[in-house]
C-alpha cells in the first residue's frame, strides 16, 4: 500500500524540476565551478530544498547527465533489437549522441565537475556503446583493434560536424574504417 508521505507531493515534483532545468542553463552559461547556491537561487529556491533533492553537487550532477542520456539509451535498447550486427553497431554509431550541440557541450561541462562525474559520463557511454560493439565484434564485423573509448570518441568527433551532410559523410568515412573487411 502506497502511502502519501511515500509520493512526493507536488511542489516537491515542481522544485525538483526547477532546480534541474536551472542547473542546466547555469552549467551551460558558468562552466563546471557553478556553486549549488546559485542554481538555487536560479531555480528560488533555498538551498534547503536543493539538498534536500541533491544532497551532493555530484547527485545533481549525475541525474543531469542521466537525463541527457536517456535518448540514446532507448536508441541502444532499440539496435540491439535488430537481427544485423552491423545495423546495430551503426545505428548507435550514427544516433548514440542524439543530443542538440548545447546539450553536447553541457554534457562536456558536467563531466569537468569532478572526477566521479567524468566517471559517471564514461560509464554512461560504455554502456550505450560497448554491447551493440561487442555484438559486432562477435558477428565478425567490427575490427578487434579498437575499443569502446576510441569508438566513442569516434563517434563524438563525426557529431562535432554542424552540417547534417558534412556529419553524415564524417560517419560514413569513420564506419568504413571501424568494419572489419574479409581476409
Amino acid at each position: 500500500m502506497t502511502t502519501s508521505a511515500q509520493r512526493p507531493r507536488k511542489d516537491q515534483i515542481r522544485n525538483r524540476q526547477r532546480l534541474l532545468d536551472a542547473a542546466r542553463t547555469a552549467f551551460a552559461e558558468y562552466g563546471p565551478g557553478l556553486s549549488l547556491e546559485a542554481i538555487a537561487r536560479r531555480a528560488g529556491v533555498g538551498t534547503t530544498t536543493l539538498y534536500r533533492h541533491f544532497p551532493t553537487k555530484n547527485d545533481l550532477v549525475e541525474q543531469l547527465l542521466s537525463d541527457l542520456c536517456d535518448g540514446a539509451r532507448r536508441i541502444a535498447e532499440r539496435a540491439m533489437t535488430m537481427h544485423d550486427a552491423w545495423e546495430a553497431f551503426r545505428t548507435v554509431f550514427t544516433q548514440g549522441c542524439v543530443l542538440e550541440p548545447t546539450d553536447l557541450f553541457l554534457f562536456d561541462t558536467l563531466c569537468r565537475t569532478s572526477p566521479a562525474a567524468a566517471e559517471y559520463g564514461s560509464q554512461a557511454t560504455f554502456g550505450i556503446v560497448a554491447p551493440v560493439a561487442e555484438r559486432a565484434r562477435h558477428a565478425g564485423v567490427l575490427r578487434t583493434d579498437v575499443t569502446v573509448a576510441d569508438i566513442a570518441a569516434l563517434m563524438r568527433m563525426a557529431d562535432s560536424a554542424v552540417i547534417a551532410e558534412e556529419r553524415r559523410a564524417a560517419q560514413n568515412v569513420l564506419l568504413d574504417g571501424l568494419r572489419r573487411t574479409a581476409g
